[in-house]
């Protein structure tokens, strides 16, 4: 009985992860699929929304730090473990890479408000554009 288990677990362990991504990835796309038809429904209806907000899923954001924190605890057992220092280095390396995407995913956003567009970058700087301060452009 306890090899059943043990197989079933394998099995679970092996499978897990794509199963997750699924979930969150058909999350992601039923999520979208609804502001699209609230979009539609809006047009139809004549309403005009002239404020909109652009900015990274909470989602991704949240998988992004659970992914950091998983990184500094590995990273934090090579060193303990007297790792080699390749290991290390990518251990850091993937820290590194989640720290700056994780500040860039809570931090970015745009801004639509009326005529004027609020940009913020990934390290707080705010610059503010207007539509009809933009030149445009057309191919010959």
């Amino acid at each position: 009985m306890s090899e059943l288990i043990h197989i079933i677990l394998n099995i679970v362990v092996q499978i897990g992860p794509y199963f997750a991504v699924f979930v969150v990835l058909g999350y992601i796309v039923r999520v979208r699929d609804k502001k699209d038809k609230e979009r539609e429904e809006e047009q139809k209806k004549g309403i005009i929304n002239s404020h909109y907000v652009i900015k990274t899923e909470t989602v991704l954001a949240i998988i992004f730090v659970v992914g950091t924190i998983f990184c500094v605890f590995c990273l934090v057992m090579a060193i303990k473990m007297q790792e080699d220092a390749f290991v290390v280095c990518v251990f850091g390396f993937f820290f590194l890479v989640g720290v700056v995407g994780t500040v860039n995913m809570i931090m970015w956003k745009l801004e639509v408000n009326g005529d004027e567009i609020t940009w913020r970058s990934t390290f707080g700087r705010k610059r503010t554009f207007k539509f009809e301060d933009m030149v445009w452009y057309k191919k010959s």
